[in-house]
């Protein structure tokens, strides 16, 4: 399995990703069309050994981060999904699991990653902590409600 950036290689197989519910995420055909413009905003795809594209996320560098923390060696963690086809076969906790090397590799001047997740969202919270995200005091008011900020420090 890899982390990549997006590319147009694979426009078919995100037409075809499907979003369980949009109740806590953005959708990665909206994203993609955001990156397209904006050099801050990065779409990741997990790609299986089949190449399939189980997992979809967004590292932002914009000043989106600012609202979770005022650190700007940070990366905010955004629009995070698992293709409704391939949940609960661990996809999204291995690209959790990948995504310290990867941003190390391709963002050296990152020292942590942080991320919002709705104060609902409980099965989230528990993932994110078992993948060492840590959370913090600080509550951001999103547009979907209360937003729990957590961070992964890269070392």
């Amino acid at each position: 399995m890899k982390l990549i950036e997006y590319n147009t290689s694979f426009a078919t197989q995100i037409a075809e990703y499907k979003v369980s519910s949009t109740a806590f995420t953005g959708l990665p055909q909206t994203a993609i069309k955001i990156s397209a413009n904006n050099k801050d905003y990065h779409s990741l795809l997990l790609v299986n050994e089949q190449g399939e594209i189980p997992t979809f996320l967004v590292l932002d560098a914009g000043e989106t981060k600012y609202n979770y923390t005022n650190n700007k060696n940070s990366l905010l963690l955004r629009n995070f999904s698992t293709d409704q086809r391939f949940l609960r076969r661990n996809y999204a906790k291995t690209a959790l699991t990948m995504l310290p090397s990867y941003v190390k590799a391709n963002f050296p001047n990152i020292h942590s990653i942080i991320l919002g997740v709705n104060s609902r969202n409980i099965p989230a919270q528990k993932l994110y902590e078992k993948s060492g995200f840590r959370k913090k005091k600080k509550v951001y008011q999103g547009k979907k409600g209360p937003q729990l900020i957590y961070s992964l420090a890269l070392n």
